[in-house]
C-alpha cells in the first residue's frame, strides 16, 4: 500500500465519524492517485484527491467562477499564501516544515493544494480541511455575494 494512504484514510474517516463530513467514499483513479468524496460546507459534494508519491492533497476546482485576473483571485491567493505566516497561531497555520500550500486558477476555477512532506500526510489532511474551512469562512465574511451566487448560501 502506498505511503501515507492509511493515514489519509484514517484522518478523513475521523472527520466523517465526528459528523464533519457526510457520505465519505473513496475510489482509486489513474496513476496511483485516490479520490475521496464527501458532503461538507456546500450542497454539492467535495472531492479531495491524494497522490501518495508526491504527498499532494488537492481540492481541484474548489471555487467556480473565479477568473484568474480578478480581484477575488488575487485576494484568495494572498489569503491562502498567508496561511503559512509565522504570526498565525499553530492550530491555524500551515507549518512549512511539514507541508506546503498553493493555489491556482484554471478555466475560472480555483484549486487548492496542500503538499505534505514525508511522514506528514495526516497533518496534510488536517491542514487541507482547515484551509478550505477558513477559505469558506473568509468568503462568507468578505464576499457574501460570491457565496450567494455560487453556493446558494443564505442571504441573511
Amino acid at each position: 500500500m502506498p505511503d501515507g494512504l492509511d493515514e489519509v484514510r484514517a484522518r478523513l474517516q475521523e472527520y466523517a465519524e465526528r459528523g464533519v463530513f457526510r457520505g465519505l467514499a473513496e475510489r482509486s483513479v489513474r496513476r496511483g492517485r485516490y479520490e475521496f468524496t464527501f458532503r461538507w460546507l456546500a450542497p454539492a459534494p467535495f472531492t479531495l484527491s491524494y497522490d501518495p508519491v508526491s504527498g499532494t492533497l488537492a481540492f481541484r476546482d474548489l471555487l467556480p467562477n473565479v477568473p484568474a485576473r480578478s480581484s477575488l483571485a488575487g485576494v484568495l491567493r494572498r489569503f491562502i499564501r498567508g496561511r503559512a505566516a509565522a504570526d498565525l497561531p499553530a492550530h491555524r497555520r500551515v507549518d512549512p516544515e511539514r507541508a506546503g500550500v498553493r493555489c491556482f486558477v484554471r478555466r475560472s476555477a480555483l484549486s487548492v493544494e496542500v503538499v505534505a512532506r514525508e511522514d506528514h500526510h495526516g497533518y496534510g489532511v488536517n491542514r487541507a480541511v482547515n484551509l478550505v474551512h477558513e477559505i469558506f469562512m473568509h468568503l462568507h465574511t468578505y464576499f457574501p455575494e460570491y457565496m450567494w451566487e455560487n453556493f446558494d448560501a443564505p442571504q441573511e
